[in-house]
């Protein structure tokens, strides 16, 4: 049995670790709803802080600080009322607080959506009954082209295609589904060699009462397969009417390359990153990877998309030298992807960004506006949309958008760079707290990634930490041996570069002296 708790205007979703505010969700950190729930649990007394950090951060050696932040998150959440400091002892929650016990199968029927209004769906990475390396690739190919598609139709939110592929090879059930990316509706499929076809079957579910809403099967060969998407998506969205409003499905034909070995480097380049980080090694091979993938097929857009991308990345934040021929090469190569695939919102939110990043804010701000017109899901064009805005002075506006982006992502393995680069402008608009929150929420989604660290020493820095901030700024180096000055001045700005130095100088260096 799980808890339900109402308290004044909220209640909370223990098993869904959902907070309703008058009924809508709220926007809440994974650890600040753990310490509302601690706090939740033994509401009829004052609870010591040590309690608390050994529950929301079990086996852990943390700050006490940490805890300090989350209280802080929670009362402009909830009001600064609802959480009472009683001094030299811990914290009591102030609220009358009432519970409900809810069976499993309530659980399941009140499954949690993203946004009220509007019904979501998730399209999960079909199954592949084949060791044919071809026949996998194919089998993504079309659980993009899926989601491509039903993206352009109105009326319900789309899960990112980032965070459905988390669920690759994992055996979590239709309602563990829903739950972790707050959809209502699940798209599954399978493909499968049978003799000179392929057998593709798909179907439609409700997550929250486990009815199969519509399936379908298609046999088709493999030069054909391609083709289908269309046909899988017409019969998915037949069966969400009349919840959906009526929409007309646009062909979308996505530039997917003729030579199989080019996709194949172009997943390479991709997993170089997740698997390594965003140091200069994972970066080379990456971008190696790349230039072989558009060597093999030169009209591959989403191949010179994501290699303008990542080498304007890697001169953003220090990883490559920046010279005339590496921002020409990568701005070709952002136009060259534009050029040869205007009507992939994956290839725009790429090139866009790349733009961007080059310092062609304008025109990457109207490529990534064209990428969301496509595909209102690419979790990635909106972080990178709200980034250019960030920059261009629009701070609360682009914040928002970032977040945006993010929310529509949950298991996103981007999440680590994005809730970085959030931070960056969280810190630059005084909002203190949220900006260290978020470095350490980053930290612990990519703890590879030493940026993060570098943004935590900053915000306890500004704080007036000073030891804490070194003790973060030694993780960062850590991580990083090659780190300079230079490169935080060029990711966080002079005047950050100029504090830490202080710290730097102060026996700060990569061996944690």
């Amino acid at each position: 049995m799980q808890n339900h708790y109402f308290f004044d205007r909220f209640e909370v979703r223990s098993a869904e670790r959902l907070l309703l505010v008058d009924g809508k969700p709220a926007t809440i950190g994974a650890r600040a709803f753990d310490v509302l729930l601690c706090l939740l649990a033994h509401c009829d007394r004052v609870i010591t802080k040590s309690e608390i950090l050994e529950i929301v951060w079990p086996g852990l050696v943390v700050e006490e600080n940490n805890l300090t932040v989350q209280i802080s998150a929670l009362r402009k959440l909830l009001g600064q009322q609802a959480i009472t400091t009683i001094a030299g002892r811990g914290y009591r929650f102030s609220f009358e607080v009432r519970q409900a016990a809810a069976s499993p199968l309530d659980e399941i029927k009140r499954a949690p959506t993203l946004y009220t209004d509007r019904p979501t769906i998730a399209v999960l990475p079909f199954n592949v009954l084949s060791d044919d390396p071809h026949v996998n690739l194919l089998a993504n190919g079309l659980t993009e082209d899926v989601i491509a598609l039903l993206a352009r139709v109105s009326g319900f939110l789309l899960i990112s295609h980032a965070s459905s592929f988390a669920f690759r090879g994992q055996q979590a059930s239709l309602p563990e589904v829903a739950h972790q990316l707050g959809v209502r509706f699940v798209v599954e499929g399978s493909v499968r060699p049978v003799g000179d076809v392929l057998r593709i079957s798909t179907q439609l579910t409700d997550a929250a009462s486990g009815h199969v809403l519509w399936s379908g099967r298609f046999d088709s060969y493999p030069d054909a397969a391609v083709d289908l998407q269309e046909e899988i998506a017409r019969g998915i969205i037949s069966q969400l009417e009349p919840e959906l409003r009526r929409a007309e499905i646009a062909h979308v034909r996505r530039q997917r390359p003729e030579n199989q070995d080019a996709w194949a480097h172009y997943h390479q380049a991709v997993g170089a990153i997740a698997l390594k980080g965003w140091g200069e090694d994972a970066m080379a091979e990456a971008r190696s990877h790349l230039q072989q993938c558009v060597e093999l097929d030169p009209s591959f857009g989403l191949g010179h998309a994501q290699y303008a991308l990542l080498t304007a990345l890697a001169g953003k934040i220090g990883v490559l030298s920046e010279s005339s021929s590496m921002r020409a090469g990568a701005l070709n190569a952002a136009n060259r992807a534009i050029e040869l695939d205007h009507g992939s919102s994956e290839v725009l939110g790429y090139a866009g960004c790349a733009l961007c990043d080059l310092g062609h804010l304008d025109r990457g701000i109207e490529i990534l506006h064209l990428a969301l017109d496509i595909d209102p899901s690419n979790a990635q064009a909106h972080v990178a949309l709200g980034t250019a805005l960030a920059l261009s002075g629009q701070h609360e506006t682009g914040i928002e958008k970032m977040r945006f982006g993010m929310k529509i992502s949950p298991r996103d393995l981007r999440l680590g760079f994005w809730g970085w680069a959030l931070g960056i402008f969280l810190l630059r608009a005084n909002r203190i707290d949220e900006a260290l929150s978020e470095a350490r929420t980053a930290s612990q989604r990519d703890p590879k990634l030493y940026l993060t660290r570098v943004l935590e020493a900053a915000v306890l820095d500004r704080m007036g930490h000073s030891g804490e901030a070194r003790k973060a700024l030694v993780a960062a180096r850590q991580l990083r041996k090659l780190l300079s000055l230079n490169e935080v001045a060029l990711t966080h700005g002079h005047h950050v570069a100029e504090r830490l130095a202080l710290l730097w100088a102060n026996g700060t260096n990569g061996n944690g002296a």
